[in-house]
């Protein structure tokens, strides 16, 4: 017999869109599973949405937020309501392939593993995209396929021990909420998403789960990520900006000022993970490399601020104290001369995000 499975679905003003999320459900195979959507206090039409689909499954439920607690509360919420032996996560613009929970459980069952994930295919706009298939890619997944164990002619990579400094050292991600599948009862050890972090708070939890449980990548997709005109990340067109004039408009750079202080707070905890580890061989590598990331964010608030010259020196004081860097020195000496800076040189250590 099946056992229950518990999804978990924050939404937000995903009236136009939850129902492809919801029909990706009901396609799947595995059919003995509870839908717990959680609206966060959409102003839309969403729960007039989500109701016609509970009328219509019992399976369906709707949960509303009584107070706005950002996709990290919405996602807790939801597991605090969950009945089921299983946990699973799925965005409300996202949807799963068919055998998602299948696959995931079987494979849960096959390597005696706690946790299952599985790549995912990306979709921007009517373009569909599956960048697991490049080069570096293919070459991380070999890597992964040698030092650790496999399972099903190597379709499946488990972990036990140093997945947490496989994901540091990697410059791609293998690892996505909408595909983790694990036991409900781990929450009584791991506990609940941080609700502090409003942006990667789906990134810090699943560290939570690394060199501490058995855990499977299934190496094939199992759902598709939808990158929405009004998501978080891409509220505007990245490669279009001009970082000389960005500051001209206030309302695109306040969004990036406010990701990049959410970055950096995210970046600072996994900097204390690892400076807690005991798992991690190349410790100071690891520190290294997220000190160059964290300095790198403080440095593009400094130059994106080179208009307002003591809010762009305190920037750049930050980043030289995160790591010192020929870029942030030559800012800083270029602030302390002058109120402005153009020289393309500068532009080339800049991270939006």
């Amino acid at each position: 017999m099946e056992q229950l499975i518990s999804i978990v679905m924050p939404t937000y003003n995903r009236a136009h869109i939850i129902s492809g999320a919801i029909r990706s459900i009901l396609r799947q195979t595995y059919v003995n599973w509870e839908l717990i959507v959680v609206d966060d206090q959409s102003i839309d039409h969403t729960e007039e949405t989500i109701r016609e689909w509970t009328n219509t499954d019992p399976r369906i439920h709707y949960v509303r937020n009584d107070r706005d607690k950002g996709p990290a509360g919405a996602r807790n919420t939801g597991m605090l309501a969950a009945q089921g032996v299983y946990l699973a996560f799925l965005d409300s613009d996202d949807e799963w392939y068919p055998y998602h929970l299948t696959d995931s459980i079987k494979t849960l069952a096959m390597t005696k593993a706690d946790i299952s994930f599985a790549l995912w295919v990306e979709q921007h706009g009517d373009i569909s995209s599956y960048n697991f298939d490049n080069k570096v890619e293919r070459h991380l997944l070999r890597l992964m396929r040698t030092r650790f164990e496999t399972w099903n002619d190597e379709e499946t990579i488990v972990f036990e021990k140093g997945l947490f400094e496989a994901f540091l050292s990697h410059t791609r991600n293998f690892f996505q909420l909408n595909t983790m599948v694990f036991r409900r009862e781990l929450l009584d050890e791991v506990g609940l998403i941080n609700e502090d972090f409003y942006l990667g708070e789906d990134t810090t939890y699943l560290l939570r789960f690394f060199d501490k449980y058995r855990i499977a990548l299934q190496t094939k997709p199992h759902s598709v990520y939808r990158e929405s005109p009004d998501s978080l990340y891409l509220f505007c067109d990245r490669w279009q900006l001009d970082p000389d004039t960005i500051h001209l408009n206030e309302e695109i750079y306040n969004k990036i000022e406010g990701l990049s202080f959410k970055s950096i707070k995210v970046r600072e905890h996994i900097r204390d993970l690892v400076a807690q580890s005991d798992s991690i061989s190349k410790k100071r590598k690891q520190l290294y490399y997220i000190d160059i990331g964290i300095s790198s964010k403080y440095y593009t608030l400094s130059y994106l601020n080179r208009h307002d010259r003591k809010k762009a020196l305190q920037y750049c004081h930050q980043s030289i104290r995160s790591k010192i860097t020929i870029f942030n020195l030559f800012l800083f000496v270029k602030l302390l001369c002058s109120s402005k800076s153009g020289n393309v040189f500068l532009h080339k250590a800049l991270n939006l995000w």
